[in-house]
């Protein structure tokens, strides 16, 4: 349920030793908070409670010296100029002040929202009846126009892949992303609608929230196990919520965590430039990594973990984030050279480097299959993309498949549908033929495989940790599994999703997994989640056009398209008459405002969709 209460009970810490005595504090003592959860921030030692944030006392002091009348200094007068509404992250700005007319109020109407530009920078102006808001114009995830989202109740959502941000603190609250917004003072006078702010917020399009302070803690680390978007997000939330126990990351990757998601659209990135933060700011957050080193067992009862250079390392807390491996080929010829998957940063750089001027089959014609497709068809010699199915991406229909083949064909991408490899030739020990059932070879000088991913579990096999019979991992809302003081998110686990009445469900998206860590940030504190958590995924294609999904379209017994596949359309998913999921391709926000409208619970039923032709949903989240 949206917001529903923290878990009960209390949890206990036994006392560490004293201040001179050497070594880490002892395990915190299980109590009634059953797996480990603890409420609040009661069970962490006395060393690791957080202080009222100094930033927030500073402004908090300035703005009682205002009452009193005392003189201020220059630098606080500036701060006090439009003081942040919620939080400490722009507080001690003390940067000079931008004050203009940037238009008329009369071109943001009530009911309205409007771009203009200050200083070569982009700020939307809202008018929610009357109540004038600004922020930040460009979406935090991929820089994409917000003046195209759905806006309702004081949120925002992209246009593009549904991020959303609140207009009153700028704070990001739903995936995907990496930053919140700046909010800036926007006022009507006198018809003229003027701006008031300072050259530190105009600085930058995006702004990274500042923790609260944080003491020094000697406890044992929460260890977490992986680095990709789901434990990022976590280490992220649990740090604005408090947490102060130490965190180490073990993480078999070479970087500290990065935008996977280009890694097949822009496999030629490196992964310090898509780096999701840089080294400062996990110093900052007192968070250390130990990279390319993978964890080879787990031993609950003693909560020590046994790593692949042959140490070991206890944990208070295990966060398992590790999500999934690559599906190898079978076949004969698997193992020439120049067959490639795509897992890593690395691996999308060896495939961008291989494919210049090659004749390139990719077998698997899902996600990973079609991006590698789009991002090297200019560059290779020919593309050709094998799918097992009727059409590509098959998760959307065959209609919709078919839609987006005919777009790749027109831009020369060759397909075999209903097609089985069944070997790989090779010249010499490298590939040259891709063989299939029919008998056909297709020449291939790099194949690109990519037909799906395995649940990177095998290290608990032997451990007390519940693994289902396709290798994931069960856990509750809460992200518990079925041992005390181990939980789990992203790609590994299998979830519930109450808001579809899903008891158990495996989502392997990036803002799914963002969502996992954001609320898991929450639950490990014991602080009450921040709503319901809503899957969206979305895939482009050429950097030209592009699929969005909203929802869980499990157990859906009709659809409802509107537009033609081939082209710009909107999808609806329906059981029992309800819509349950979108998919759309084209201009349309019908997505975006559907990931509200599920957030909030507001039921839109078949008759619905069958009279609004036009796909318009903002009226239904007034």
């Amino acid at each position: 349920m949206p917001g529903g209460p923290g878990w009960p009970g209390s949890a206990r810490l036994v006392r560490g030793p004293a201040r001179h005595s050497p070594g880490p504090r002892p395990f915190p003592r299980p109590g009634p908070s059953p797996r480990g959860l603890l409420p609040e921030n009661k069970a962490q030692s006395p060393a690791c409670r957080t202080s009222l944030p100094i930033a927030k006392r500073i402004w908090m002091t300035s703005v009682l010296l205002r009452l009193l009348r005392f003189p201020l200094s220059a630098g606080q007068s500036r701060m006090l100029c439009c003081p942040p509404p919620v939080g400490p992250d722009t507080a001690l700005d003390d940067s000079p002040i931008v004050e203009q007319v940037i238009g008329k109020a009369a071109d943001v109407p009530p009911g309205s929202k409007k771009m203009f530009e200050v200083n070569e920078r982009k700020i939307l102006v809202i008018n929610d009846s009357g109540r004038l808001f600004a922020i930040n114009g460009l979406c935090s995830h991929y820089n994409f126009p917000l003046d195209g989202g759905a806006y309702s109740k004081g949120r925002i959502r992209c246009p593009l892949h549904g991020a959303c941000f609140n207009v009153a603190t700028g704070d990001i609250e739903d995936y995907p992303g990496f930053d919140s917004l700046h909010t800036f003072n926007v006022s009507d006078k006198n018809g003229d609608l003027v701006i008031k702010t300072t050259e530190k917020r105009l600085s930058n399009d995006r702004r990274t929230r500042t923790m609260p302070t944080l003491k020094k803690c000697e406890d044992i680390p929460i260890v977490v196990i992986g680095s990709g978007p789901a434990a990022a997000t976590f280490i992220e939330h649990s740090r604005l919520n408090g947490l102060a126990t130490p965190i180490l990351v073990i993480s078999e990757e070479s970087f500290t965590p990065y935008d996977r998601v280009l890694c097949s659209k822009k496999p030629s990135a490196g992964g310090k430039d898509i780096a999701l933060r840089d080294d400062a700011y996990y110093a900052e957050r007192r968070v250390k990594f130990l990279l390319e080193t993978s964890v080879t067992g787990v031993d609950t009862n003693g909560r020590q973990l046994k790593l692949s250079n042959g140490e070991k390392q206890i944990y208070s807390k295990l966060v398992i984030a590790t999500g999934g491996n690559v599906r190898k080929l079978t076949v004969p010829g698997a193992d020439l050279k120049n067959v490639h998957y795509l897992r890593k940063v690395q691996e999308g750089n060896a495939i961008a480097e291989g494919t210049t001027g090659k004749n390139v089959v990719c077998i698997g014609a899902s996600f990973i299959g079609m991006e590698i497709a789009s991002s090297i068809k200019d560059q290779a010699a020919s593309v050709t993309v094998i799918a097992t199915g009727e059409e590509p991406l098959p998760v959307f229909g065959p209609e919709v498949g078919r839609g987006i083949r005919k777009k790749f064909e027109e831009r020369g991408v060759k397909f075999y549908t209903n097609a089985k490899v069944v070997a790989l030739k090779g010249s010499g020990d490298a590939v040259s033929h891709v063989v299939l059932s029919s008998g056909e070879e297709v020449p291939a000088e790099v194949v690109v495989v990519g037909i799906g991913v395995t649940p990177a579990t095998e290290f608990l096999k032997g451990s007390k940790i519940e693994i289902n019979k396709q290798g994931y991992i069960p856990v509750d809302k809460h992200f518990r599994t079925n041992v005390d003081y181990v939980y789990a998110i992203g790609d590994v686990v299998s979830f519930p999703l109450p808001l579809w009445n899903v008891e158990s469900l495996n989502i392997q998206h990036f803002q799914t997994a963002q969502a996992h860590g954001q609320n898991l940030g929450y639950s490990i504190v014991g602080k009450p989640q921040p709503g319901p958590i809503v899957p969206y995924f979305w895939s482009l294609f050429f950097f030209a056009f592009g699929l969005k999904f909203s929802g869980c379209s499990v157990g859906s017994d009709a659809t409802i398209t509107h537009g033609d596949t081939d082209g710009d359309f909107v999808k609806y998913y329906l059981k029992n008459d309800k819509v349950v999921a979108v998919a759309s391709a084209g201009p349309s926000i019908a997505c975006p405002e559907f990931s509200e409208l599920f957030k909030r619970g507001i039921a839109i039923t078949k008759a619905d969709v069958e009279k609004n032709t036009k796909d318009e949903w903002a009226n239904y989240l007034d």
